[in-house]
């Protein structure tokens, strides 16, 4: 690039816009629903030697409405299996 193009408006703007969509468009957000002691096991997915990032599904998001997959961890029973249904039924399509 020369000194002209960044002289332009706009350009490091809609440049910036084109990397944010491509990082949302190409990212996993997961929201973990994480039950009983399988908690433990799922946080070692963030660590070094299985790094979930790699994939692009590192940050985990804590509202299911920001989140594109739904990762259960741990056994559903009968008496969680409602909440459960109702935090799916809350995340986008």
């Amino acid at each position: 690039m020369n000194d002209e193009t960044f002289e332009t408006p706009g350009v490091l703007t809609s440049q910036l816009d084109a990397a944010i969509g491509w990082a949302r468009k190409y990212s996993i957000f997961q929201y973990p629903f994480v039950t009983a002691c399988c908690g433990m096991e799922f946080m070692s997915t963030a660590c070094a030697h299985y790094d979930l990032d790699r994939f692009g599904a590192g940050f985990p998001r804590f509202s299911p409405r920001q989140a594109d997959v739904l990762m259960v961890v741990g056994t559903v029973s009968h008496k969680i299996s409602p909440i459960l249904k109702r935090i799916y039924e809350q995340m986008a399509e």
